[in-house]
């Protein structure tokens, strides 16, 4: 039995789908059990990190597991550790952990610091791993349907940094080799898409393949800021992250990794806005 955490999220509720696919006996934890919609055979359970007894239903009987948490950078109480301690009650032998990439090293110091342990719940709990790191996700542009809905002007953060944004559909090809076969244990996986762009060129070519002049403009600092922090994150922390990134020059490596995995080329951002925009035309 493999358990998938974060089932109805990008990379969550696609894993689901392959692994199914696959002939995999697979349980989908999620706190919103009647959000999702997923593949016939599927075990579908309610669980919350902020709630052991129900993190401890869903590890039971589970051999391995997919962690992910959408839990706030800097938030106290890591999500991740609950995980660990309910996968090891449960005799979990191995799991695969959804991470950011460079495990947040190049991100501020504060941020680094809290990736670091959150990875190391991971990496010191004595289970057999793997980490995976990705970039950007070329899902953030999502964001950007209602927007489009409205009118021809979309507002983006950082609109002219370049990152090599990386489909959620490959993170979960992936996952997916990971949980399925040994090669891939004990090992951090830094993940890519296969080319660096920036939100104003990804916005090009969205432009493109629903046929309409679209603008860019970008949100100024402080909306930046604000925006981050109405996620949850500490706002101190936020501005300190958004200086940051301002000032650096990094996220735009391409990893040869997915490729090497999945054995075919990584998913570019005109492939992948061609399945999630062509409706918006």
């Amino acid at each position: 039995m493999i358990l998938v955490t974060g089932a109805t999220g990008h990379v969550g509720a696609e894993l689901v789908k392959r692994l199914a696919a696959g002939g995999v006996q697979v349980r989908a934890m999620t706190r919103r059990p009647l959000a999702g919609r997923f593949p016939a055979g599927v075990e579908v359970v309610e669980g919350d990190c902020e709630e052991a007894g129900s993190l401890r239903a869903a590890f039971e009987g589970v051999d391995k597991a997919f962690l992910m948490t959408a839990q706030p950078t800097g938030s106290k109480n890591l999500h991740t550790v609950a995980q660990i301690d309910a996968a090891k009650a449960a005799g979990v032998s191995y799991v695969v952990k959804l991470s950011v990439a460079r495990g947040g090293e190049e991100s501020h110091p504060r941020v680094a610091a809290w990736h670091r342990e959150d990875e190391g719940a991971v990496t010191g709990s004595g289970l057999d791993h793997t980490v995976l790191r990705p970039g950007r996700f070329m899902s953030n542009t999502l964001g950007w349907k209602h927007m489009l809905a409205r009118g021809n002007t979309v507002r983006v953060a950082f609109a002219r940094k370049a990152t090599s944004p990386i489909a959620p559909e490959d993170i979960a090809g992936v996952a997916a080799v990971a949980l399925t076969t040994d090669g891939l244990k004990n090992r951090s996986l830094e993940l890519s898409g296969p080319e660096a762009l920036t939100p104003e060129q990804e916005l090009g070519i969205v432009a493109r393949i629903v046929g309409r002049r679209l603008e860019l403009t970008e949100t100024s600092v402080e909306e930046t800021i604000e925006g981050i922090a109405r996620s949850g994150m500490d706002r101190g922390l936020a501005a300190a992250m958004v200086e940051h990134v301002l000032l650096g020059d990094y996220g735009a490596e391409i990893s040869p990794v997915v490729e090497q995995v999945l054995k075919r080329k990584a998913t570019t951002f005109r492939e992948w806005a061609e399945k999630h925009f062509k409706e918006e035309a």
